[in-house]
Order: structure tokens, then C-alpha cells, then sequence
């Protein structure tokens, strides 16, 4: 009898330690199953929603080609190279983004003043001058108003001077391919410079000093307009031209300094037409063009251009626009 209660209280005792290991094991599993469905971080987590094409799109594009004129001065400052410097400020700005290319200053021989007539700016000549550079988009900007201050103290024979300067600048960026205004930008750059000068001592006020806490100013303003150049290339379509065909081989103008690869496929489409207004003539745009073929790039010629062959289609032309297939 004795026995029996033994081996009954034996039989209990392991099934209540089965039990409690059963109860552990799921309590345990409950957690893990929990954690992964909260952080998504198991081999096939839902979360996970890129595809090949999203990554596709991430890689870089080709670089965009940028002509930017000299700012027109529209003040009554009488600085006859601050509109240069301007521009000059926005080139250095943009060329260290390493997003961008631009032309050759030789080849620049406009600046924004040519293509302003009144308040408006005169898009048809100005498009025609960015097809003339080749590139894909073109900037003009205005200096619209300068601004200079200077505080001394009134006490001491070393008295402490501090000048101001406030710059505004405005901007706009025209793509060249579909030859309309992308985007207008207007900023303000500031900038102070406090120095200690002698009783009766002008030197603080000099033209140099000013001319120089000026372009500090200028630096600050087109520090604030660099992103805006960015996004409005952003939203442009890259596209580069048919230089020259020889058989059934095309070059076009652009190649290994834009960021085409070998094997790139191309598409060729026609220049179209220049839209204008019927009564005022005024320019409003290109329509779009029709596709003729593709191309395969296969070797890079000079600094940026490149030979391509005939992937599909004809009936090429020089001048016609290529564009990412």
C-alpha cells in the first residue's frame, strides 16, 4: 500500500514538473514569437517592402550639366565685378557637391543682364543660349538690394567699430530640354566684422572693407541657395544630344565625366517644337518629341562623350536629344 502512495506521489510530481517545463517552453516561445513580430528583424520579416526596381532607382544618375551667368547687380552699389563674384560663389558652391558639371568659362560669353528685358526675362534667347553651351539647365540671378551699416563707440582713443552688411539675391533655374522655368529662389545672406580703430581713423569704412563684409554677405546667401539649385535639377530629366554620326556609329556629348557607363541603353528622341502664346508670341515651352530608336554606349571619347551604336530604330540626326532608357 505503502508502495502505491509512492509511486502515485513519483507519478504526480513528474507530471507537475512536465508541467511547469511546458508552461516555461511556452511562455518562452510566446516572447520570442512577440519580439519578432513587433520588430520585424526574422529572415522574412513583413516589413521588408523594397523591390530590385526601388534599389534600381537609387543609383546615381548621370550628372546634370549647369551654365551659370553673371548675376545682374540692380542696385544703385557702384561694384562692377560683384555680379561675377556672384556667380563665380554658386559654381565653387555647386562643383564641391560633386553633382554637377559645368562648362567652360570661355565658352560663356552672356550674362543675365542680356536676357532681361524690363521685369521679365527673355526665355526663348535665354534657352537658346543653354542649347548653345550644351547644356541641361541654365541659371541667371539678380542682386536686388545691398545693405550697409556701421556702429563706432563714441568713447576712448581705441574705439571699437562694427559693420553689417545684408545681401539679397535672387535667382532662377531654366531647363534647357523642355525650356521652361524649373525654379525662382530669394535669399538673404548677412555678415558683420567688428574691428578696433583709432579715434579720428576712417579706416573701417573704406571701400575695401565694405566691398569685402559685402561678399561675406554674398558667400551667406548662396549658401542658402546651393539646395535649391539641387532639388530643382532633382526634378529634371537628364538628357544629353547626338553630336556626330558616322555609319552606324553615334557620338553624343556626353560621357564618362557625366557618369554614363558602357552597355548604357539610350533612347533617341526629336528636338520638338517651340510652343509660343498665338497673340503675345510670348515662348511657352517645347512639346515633347518622338522616340526613333535606342543606343548602346560602347567607348568613351575625350573627357565627356561618348560612340554608340544602334541598339533599335533610325533615322538619327545631329542635334537630336538621348536620354536614360
Amino acid at each position: 500500500m505503502k508502495t502505491r502512495i509512492q509511486q502515485g506521489s513519483l507519478i504526480g510530481s513528474l507530471l507537475l514538473f512536465l508541467l511547469v517545463q511546458g508552461c516555461a517552453r511556452s511562455d518562452a516561445y510566446k516572447k520570442d514569437h512577440e519580439f519578432y513580430e513587433e520588430t520585424g528583424e526574422g529572415y522574412y520579416s513583413q516589413k521588408e517592402t523594397s523591390t530590385p526596381t526601388d534599389h534600381l532607382e537609387k543609383l546615381k544618375q548621370p550628372k546634370k550639366k549647369l551654365a551659370v551667368l553673371a548675376f545682374w547687380n540692380d542696385t544703385p552699389v557702384s561694384d562692377e565685378t560683384i555680379g561675377a563674384y556672384t556667380a563665380d560663389e554658386l559654381k565653387r558652391a555647386l562643383v564641391q557637391t560633386r553633382k554637377i558639371l559645368l562648362p567652360d568659362d570661355k565658352s560663356i560669353m552672356t550674362v543675365t543682364k542680356d536676357f532681361v528685358e524690363g521685369d521679365r526675362v527673355q526665355v526663348t534667347q535665354l534657352i537658346r543660349e543653354g542649347k548653345r553651351l550644351g547644356v541641361n539647365s541654365i541659371v541667371v540671378g539678380r542682386i536686388s538690394k545691398i545693405t550697409f551699416r556701421q556702429e563706432k563707440e563714441e568713447v576712448g582713443l581705441l574705439r571699437e567699430a562694427q559693420s553689417l552688411a545684408s545681401v539679397e539675391v535672387e535667382m532662377k533655374v531654366f531647363d534647357v530640354g523642355s525650356g521652361r522655368e524649373v525654379h525662382s529662389a530669394r535669399k538673404v545672406g548677412v555678415a558683420q566684422n567688428t574691428e578696433h580703430v583709432l579715434f579720428g581713423s576712417d579706416a573701417s569704412n573704406s571701400k575695401e572693407i565694405r566691398a569685402e563684409i559685402e561678399r561675406t554677405a554674398v558667400r551667406d546667401a548662396i549658401g542658402k541657395l546651393v539646395p535649391d539649385v539641387l532639388l530643382s535639377l532633382d526634378k529634371m530629366d537628364w538628357q544629353g544630344r547626338v553630336a556626330k554620326i558616322l555609319g552606324n556609329k553615334v557620338y553624343i556629348n556626353a560621357g564618362k565625366a557625366s557618369g554614363l557607363l558602357a552597355g548604357d541603353i539610350l533612347k533617341v528622341m526629336s528636338p520638338g517644337e517651340e510652343i509660343a502664346d498665338p497673340v503675345t508670341r510670348a515662348y511657352l515651352g517645347r512639346s515633347e518629341g518622338f522616340l526613333k530608336g535606342t543606343l548602346e554606349v560602347t567607348e568613351f571619347i575625350g573627357t565627356d562623350s561618348s560612340m554608340t551604336l544602334i541598339h533599335t530604330g533610325g533615322n538619327f540626326q545631329e542635334g537630336d536629344v538621348v536620354r536614360l532608357y
